[in-house]
């Protein structure tokens, strides 16, 4: 009994199938009236949520009851959560050596600052302010303490000016 039932749904699903490709072989592209009223009918359709269940297990089928319930349930999720992170922390092998991090985390220096700046080409790539890196190296006693001073400014406390980041194109016609 149980195999002649599956097979008459077999042949059910296959009939539907069929009668579904000859209406769209019939009228393939033109039936936008069958498929506008489609949507249409789906629009019509509303998922609405009349009830739902609180924490303590009490039922509420008001609207303001509703958003109080839904408002708790998703800031009880989206909440930090305090966990144990000693445990993972520890899990994890140290890839920096001391002696390396204590490289990293050094303050700069003057000197680290005017190698950087003599270590550009002195005649390339003027600077916004219209002068290359050989007017500073050949001032550098002159003005050394002040890029140093502005330029640790701007890696100790991450603001760093935007217009200091200009760059001068000259468009040259052929």
């Amino acid at each position: 009994m149980c195999k002649k039932l599956d097979l008459l749904l077999i042949k059910d699903v296959i009939l539907w199938r069929q009668r579904a490709k000859t209406f769209w072989y019939r009228d393939g592209d033109l039936n936008t009236r069958y498929f506008h009223a489609t949507a249409s009918a789906r629009k019509k359709k509303k998922n609405q949520i009349v009830q739902l269940e609180d924490c303590h297990g009490n039922i509420c089928n008001s609207t303001e009851g509703l958003k109080a319930i839904a408002k708790d349930y998703f800031m009880d999720i989206f909440q930090q959560q305090q966990g144990e992170r000693m445990s993972v922390l520890n899990a994890v092998s140290p890839s920096i050596s001391k002696d390396d991090n204590n490289d990293l985390t050094a303050p700069f220096t003057v000197a680290e600052f005017k190698d950087v700046v003599f270590s550009m080409e002195a005649d390339k790539f003027p600077g916004p302010d219209g002068f290359n890196p050989g007017f500073y190296q050949h001032f550098w006693d002159l003005c050394g303490n002040d890029i140093f001073t502005v330029g640790c400014s701007w890696l100790y406390c991450g603001a760093f000016p935007p217009n200091l980041n200009s760059t001068n194109i000259a468009l040259i016609p052929k």
